[in-house]
């Protein structure tokens, strides 16, 4: 059985659903294009998605931050469940169920 490979053709699943991107702040870390995120809303900055009821979007490139650096990150659309990054301890399902209402959607 071999893995499968996550390329950018596989992160959008299409749809009727548009894609909207907006510029936000980091905690600094590496990071990687897919990469399901969350927001601190006291310091309004997004970091690797650890707590499915604070997910928040899906980050549209590759970043390193080291200090005050943006990144575009998907606040709404259709992603493929296969094509996102989470963490491990994530589970998938309650991160589609949370997007929902933030017209995030996983298929």
């Amino acid at each position: 059985m071999s893995k499968e490979t996550i390329v950018p053709e596989n992160l959008k699943a299409g749809g009727i659903i548009p894609y909207l991107v907006e510029p936000m702040g980091f905690v600094a870390g590496t990071y990687t294009r897919g990469m399901l995120l969350e927001l601190d809303p006291t310091t309004l900055k997004l970091s690797k998605c650890i707590d499915e009821t604070k997910f928040f979007g899906v980050l549209s490139e590759d970043i390193v931050v080291t200090a005050a650096e943006t990144a575009m990150v998907y606040v709404s659309g259709m992603f493929y469940k296969s094509g996102v990054l989470k963490e491990e301890a994530t589970d998938i399902e309650k991160i589609r169920i949370h997007g929902i209402s933030k017209n995030i959607y996983m298929r």
